[in-house]
């Protein structure tokens, strides 16, 4: 049952983090934003026992994290979004990435609050469609004036977050 080995929280029935909103490779096979893990099943992931450790078994997405105490609500598949901790240009700063489309409103406003209370600046995505199709992603930086001159001159590609 996809029990989390740091934390009592389990991931099933949430399995937004293998449904193809974040990008990896597993085994060999790509996931991105249309096409899931080739092992992820409706009752969780096929190969579960066996799974890689990168990226799988490594991956904790906020709500699984010690000791935030992330609220219930903010499971991936009941708020819309993957939420992560990450290290960016040398900054702790929350990653929001979108299941589906766009982050839910109600989502991206407790995430600006919890990110203006924790003085933890935040970014988040909103992916692009053209002729019903993922072709690309647009980046959001939300914080302090610092953070965001951060953002808006020296983010590049290879900034990027990738899990």
């Amino acid at each position: 049952m996809n029990n989390h080995p740091m934390t009592n929280r389990q991931c099933f029935p949430c399995t937004a983090c293998c449904e193809g909103w974040l990008t990896a490779e597993i085994n060999g096979v790509t996931m991105r934003p249309g096409k899931p893990c080739i092992h992820s099943m409706k009752q969780g992931c096929g190969i579960y026992e066996k799974r890689p450790k990168i990226p799988c078994v490594a991956f904790k997405c906020a709500w699984l994290q010690e000791p935030t105490n992330w609220p219930e609500h903010m499971k991936p598949n009941e708020c819309g979004a993957i939420v992560v901790f990450v290290e960016w240009k040398r900054q702790d700063v929350i990653s929001a990435i979108p299941i589906g489309q766009k982050i839910p409103a109600d989502t991206l406003d407790w995430l600006m609050t919890f990110a203006r209370e924790e003085s933890i600046p935040l970014m988040f995505s909103e992916r692009l469609m053209s002729d019903g199709k993922y072709v690309g992603i647009k980046r959001t930086g939300y914080g302090p004036p610092s953070f965001i001159h951060t953002v808006e001159t020296q983010i590049v590609p290879e900034d990027i977050m990738k899990f």
